[in-house]
C-alpha cells in the first residue's frame, strides 16, 4: 500500500468515526497487525478490496485523493499516460528492432548463400 493509500484510509476512518481496530476486526486480522498491513507495499488486491468494502467506497477511490486540486489528479493522470505512450513506443521500437536484425540475418545468410555457390563453381 503506498503512503498515498495510507493516507486515504486513515483519513476516511477519521472521517467516519470508525477505528482501525474495527477495520482489523473487519479484515479478520489482528488488531495489534493492522498497522503493519497498512504499510505493506505488496498489499493484494483482495484486501484491497475488502479495506474499501469497509470503508463504503470503490476500490479506485484508494488511488486517487479527492482532495487534490483537479490540476493535481489531471497531471497525475497524464503523467501515466505518458509512461503508457512511451512503453508502447519502445515495445514498438523493439518489435522493429527484431524485425531489423531478423532481416539482417536472413540477409547474411543469403550473401553467404551465394558465396558459397559462387565458390563451389
Amino acid at each position: 500500500m503506498s503512503d498515498l493509500q495510507k493516507n486515504i484510509v486513515e483519513k476516511t476512518l477519521k472521517e467516519q468515526k470508525k477505528t482501525k481496530r474495527e477495520l482489523a476486526s473487519f479484515l479478520k486480522i489482528k488488531e495489534n497487525s493492522i498497522n503493519r498491513t497498512l504499510k505493506n507495499p505488496n498489499i493484494s488486491i483482495r484486501k484491497l478490496e475488502k479495506i474499501a468494502e469497509f470503508l463504503g467506497m470503490e476500490i479506485q477511490d484508494l488511488f486517487f485523493d479527492k482532495n487534490l486540486s483537479d490540476s493535481s489528479t489531471n497531471e497525475f493522470r497524464n503523467t501515466n499516460v505518458k509512461e503508457k505512450e512511451n512503453q508502447m513506443t519502445m515495445n514498438n521500437l523493439s518489435e522493429a528492432l527484431n524485425r531489423s536484425t531478423k532481416t539482417i540475418e536472413n540477409l547474411v545468410k543469403i550473401i553467404a548463400d551465394k558465396n558459397m555457390v559462387g565458390n563451389s563453381n
